[in-house]
């Protein structure tokens, strides 16, 4: 049997702890160096240095690019990190459609905060 990863908890920026949690950030990628594989990434509520863990992602992170980001969040000496697993482009996604849809998803199923 296939080992199976925790899922992703949906969240803005503004609300990682940066503990080693997954977590899911819908964002616009600021820049990307892809030579260090690291870049910055804005989701109107903070900024975030994401590294990639895989250079097959590199090509949907560029500067303007609307992504959605899946990986472990830290805290480091620069800020909050995000070691990205998996990096979806959301090119014609409302990213104010995808804050009500992830609100009442909350509400629904009475999740809080991270």
């Amino acid at each position: 049997m296939a080992l199976r990863r925790m899922h992703a908890r949906d969240v803005t920026i503004s609300e990682i702890q940066g503990e080693g949690e997954r977590v899911s950030v819908l964002c616009t990628v600021v820049d990307f160096d892809t030579n260090k594989m690291e870049g910055k990434i804005d989701d109107g509520t903070g900024i975030a240095l994401v590294i990639l863990e895989d250079i097959l992602f590199a090509e949907k992170l560029k500067p303007g690019a609307l992504v959605r980001v899946l990986g472990r969040a830290y805290k480091s000496e620069d800020g909050l990190l995000i070691r990205a697993e998996v990096v979806q482009d959301m090119d014609g996604v409302d990213p104010a459609l995808y804050a009500q849809i992830r609100d009442l998803e909350r509400r629904v199923y009475n999740e809080g905060g991270v």
